[in-house]
């Protein structure tokens, strides 16, 4: 476990996810009397006893809450556990329990309260709706030590996955933009390393998605392409052929956004420059 800053530790938990990662970041926010668990991992045994001894390495606080910043598995998978190993609450944004057919079972969780500020542990917490990698994500901002908790939005070694139907391209730009007015001092990604220089790490993100898009649109004026056509001709030197898939994901995402702008027609499997 890593003390990030006042009243705010990191657990590294396990678990199963996309690659290149092997696990979920999950943050302990509070004190040794009382702290809030914002993710929780996969659900399976080395999850459940990673945040266990977390836990107790933090003096055994009272569990006041959990919260996932989004719907998917390898977010929430240890939170049944959770409750009832604590007793308390677990919290999920209201917008992704209605996805809960295609992720699982999310019936244990309630709706996140309705976002107002709260203190734990004499921490300030506020939640913050930043939508994108899925409908409903929330993002956590530490005022005091301008540090934001962004689950999925942000991961600390690769670009984020944004893909139908849970993704949305548009949605995602704009709380990217929203997150550099923030300026936070730090970011705790879903997965990966710790982000110390925010700026300039969510600047390349968002110069990242505008070019991939011009670059789209650059093929597409040449002739028009099916999906994998993009993707081998944008990802050819990036990903092995057998991996190529991941690439088709992240180009529908732009496509989706280029036919919603307008820009760009789907002709049977063809996408086309209108």
């Amino acid at each position: 476990m890593e003390h990030i800053t006042a009243g705010v530790f990191h657990s590294h938990v396990p678990g199963r996810t996309l690659p290149p990662y092997q696990a979920t970041e999950c943050y302990w926010i509070g004190s040794r009397d009382e702290v809030i668990l914002v993710d929780t991992g996969d659900g399976g045994e080395l999850a459940q006893k990673t945040l266990w001894n977390d836990w107790e390495a933090l003096g055994r606080p009272r569990v006041l809450a959990v919260y996932a910043t989004h719907g998917h598995p390898d977010h929430t998978g240890t939170g049944p556990w959770a409750q009832q190993t604590w007793g308390c609450p677990i919290y999920l944004p209201p917008d992704d329990l209605v996805t809960q057919s295609r992720w699982g079972s999310l019936s244990l969780w309630q709706p996140a309260p309705n976002g107002e500020p709260f203190t734990v542990g004499g921490v300030r917490v506020e939640m913050l709706p930043m939508p994108g990698h899925t409908p409903g994500q929330w993002n956590f901002w530490l005022p005091e030590s301008r540090g934001l908790l962004a689950g999925d939005n942000v991961l600390g070694n690769t670009t984020v996955v944004v893909t139908p139907p849970d993704g949305n391209l548009r949605d995602y730009l704009t709380t990217l933009r929203r997150m550099i007015a923030l300026n936070p001092a730090w970011i705790g990604p879903g997965h990966g390393d710790l982000v110390t220089r925010p700026a300039e790490y969510l600047q390349r993100y968002l110069d990242h998605r505008l070019e991939r898009a011009e670059e789209i649109i650059a093929l597409l004026r040449q002739r028009p392409m099916t999906l994998r056509e993009l993707a081998e001709h944008v990802y050819r030197e990036r990903l092995a052929p057998d991996r190529l898939y991941m690439g088709e994901w992240m180009i529908l995402g732009h496509l989706d956004d280029l036919i919603a702008q307008g820009t760009v027609g789907l002709d049977e499997d063809r996408y086309r420059i209108i």
